[in-house]
This record gives C-alpha cells, structure tokens and sequence, in this order.
C-alpha cells in the first residue's frame, strides 16, 4: 500500500489550516472525517466570485451527506496564493482517485440542491424586483431625465436576475463532466499557480 497524499492549506483567510489525506480508495480530513472513493455517489465542483471573493468548492456525498473540499480567497489575488494552488491540486488529484474508485459518476459543475434553488430564487426576486421598481418609477410620472439616471441601475438588476433565473432554473440540470475531464481542467489551471514552499 503507497503512503498517502498529504494536502495543508487555509480554506480561507480567517480559519485555521486544514489538513488532508488521500491515496487511492480513501480521503481523511483532520478534523476526523474520512470518506471511501468508492462510496462516493455524487459530486459537484462549484466556482463563484462573489463581492470579490473567489469561492471554490468540490462537494462529494456518499448515502446523502455531504463532505466538502472548500477555497475562498480574494477574486483579484487568488492566482498568486498558494493555499488556492494545495486546495486545486487535493480537487485535482481528489478527482483523479474517484475516476479510478468509481464507475459512472458525472460530476455536477455549479451548485446543487438547495444552494441551486436559492439562486433561482434570488435572481427571480432581483429580476421582479428591477421591473417592478422600473415600472413604478414610469407609473410615479417622475421627470425623463430621473428615469433616464434611474433606469440602468434597475435594468441591471432585472438582467442579472435573470440571468441567474434563467441559469439556476429547476428546470436546468447543472452542466457535468466527468472526473478525468474535469482532473484535467483543474490541472491545466493548477500548472499556472505557484507552488507551496
């Protein structure tokens, strides 16, 4: 039997460093969880930036619970640090032993579940809310030139929420691929990030 992989890094800049093992048919966590590759029978690589945030997360559930790999570090800076390269390199070579361990498992990319219906709902409530407050604002008889000011900020707001209502949609089934696919895509990313010294 290898000696496992051993993978330590900051999920983020005000929690304390996380350590994880893999080899082949098994991932540990340090703070007692442990996971069977095999087991696993859903997945999902979720990647967000969100009020400067960059978000990265591979969820794997096995029987319904799920367990969480998880990045977050600024949008801007996320390139140059190297706890985001650890983290991407564990996904990466996570998903690379899930290929080997399982038989048919696709891997959902975005969010799932609950996360993906509450992003249907705030996007349907942001696209409501910008034309309603457009067509208030029509309905108020406010001059042209303040509805004209007005007008791209409530515009904005009814785009991006649908664009969120249309992308996370319960009628849409997240985009998949693939663990090797997927490997192979967190690689080619990872060979530009700097490593840990």
């Amino acid at each position: 039997m290898t000696e496992p992989r051993r993978y330590r890094f900051k999920p983020a800049a005000l929690k304390q460093p996380a350590s994880y093992a893999l080899d082949a048919d098994r991932l540990q966590a340090d703070d007692g969880w442990e996971l069977r590759l095999a087991e696993v029978d859903a997945a999902a690589f979720v990647n967000h930036v969100m009020q400067g945030a960059r978000m990265m997360r591979l969820d794997l559930w096995v029987a319904g619970e799920r367990r969480s790999l998880s990045y977050t570090g600024a949008a801007n800076a996320w390139q140059s640090d190297p706890d985001a390269a650890t983290f991407l390199r564990l996904a990466r070579d996570t998903l690379r032993a899930l290929d080997g361990a399982t038989t048919g498992l696709r891997i959902a990319l975005g969010e799932t579940g609950r996360a993906r219906w509450g992003m249907f709902i705030i996007g349907l409530v942001s696209a409501l809310g910008g034309i309603a407050i457009f067509v208030a604002a029509l309905a108020s008889g406010i001059s042209q030139d303040r509805l004209a000011a007005a007008a791209v900020p409530m515009l904005v707001l009814a785009a991006m929420g649908g664009i969120l209502t249309v992308r996370y949609g319960p009628w849409r089934k997240p985009p998949m691929a693939t663990p090797a696919a997927l490997a192979g895509v967190i690689d080619g990313i990872v060979g530009t990030l700097p490593e840990r010294r």
